[in-house]
């Protein structure tokens, strides 16, 4: 069931772009092309006129030299906005799942005894073990780091960011942001050589554990539809499935 406030909005809320504008309920977002949430509008509501807030879209990523990215949600976007913008060239990409659980229940279910370090900010080593994952899996390149670090994990709401260490290197990492009584999880990532050893359970309990200290009844994250194993291991902890959406991008000649 769709949470209230909007699970969406609070998404968009805790991954802080460089350059936002808002404009018909929609929100143009821009961070130097460093991720596609921070890097596409999320199709918030109808309240202008369609037609006009895609030409905008266009305008503004064109300007930018990037291609329009619409992220068209099942619970927030516009009835009839996927159709529309298949009518108009474009095509859907990147499915995702938006997935919601009590707290009680994800501290019940991700069970560890495995010792968590929770930190209000990204210590030095959290980001070099987030860097190494995200360099390995989307090719991060070097600038691109100071994007995350002082925009992207900077949203401007309470924050807790957890690792787990293996002997001096810290192995896993995840990220809570709270907002209105949710808890929203990101940023989860293992070193390649280190996983299927329940380090990311350990990460997700310890989240669980600190949004339950301070006073956060419900979680939410997003997966993509077709990373099984991350879905195995969100549907173990108790979360369950509000809505899903898609990235709707221009297919260019």
């Amino acid at each position: 069931m769709q949470g209230s406030p909007p699970l969406d909005e609070l998404m968009a809320n805790a991954w802080r772009p460089v350059l936002e504008e808002a404009r018909g309920g929609w929100r143009y977002r821009w961070a130097d092309g460093v991720t596609r949430r921070a890097n596409s509008v999320p199709a918030l509501g109808a309240d202008g006129n369609v037609e006009e807030l895609v030409d905008y879209a266009e305008a503004f990523y064109g300007q930018r030299g990037a291609p329009t990215l619409i992220q068209v949600s099942t619970a927030s976007a516009p009835q009839g906005l996927a159709a529309y913008l298949q009518v108009r060239g474009y095509r859907s990409t990147a499915r995702t799942v938006v997935e919601e659980a009590a707290t009680q229940h994800v501290v019940d279910q991700a069970r560890s005894s495995v010792e968590i370090e929770i930190t209000e900010a990204p210590t030095d080593e959290w980001l070099r073990a987030y860097w190494s994952v995200v360099e390995a899996i989307r090719g991060g390149k070097g600038p691109d780091i100071a994007v995350y670090r002082d925009f992207l994990l900077a949203p401007g709401l309470p924050t807790a960011f957890a690792a787990v260490r293996r002997g001096s290197q810290v192995i896993g990492v995840g990220q809570l942001v709270i907002e209105r009584g949710w808890g929203g999880v990101q940023c989860m990532a293992t070193d390649a050589s280190n996983r299927r050893q329940g380090v990311a359970s350990a990460v997700l309990n310890g989240l669980a554990k600190e949004a339950l200290r301070r006073g956060v009844g419900q979680m939410y994250l997003a997966v993509m539809a077709d990373n099984d194993a991350a879905t195995a291991l969100y549907d173990s902890a108790g979360f369950r499935t509000s809505h899903e959406y898609s990235y709707f991008t221009e297919q260019l000649d």
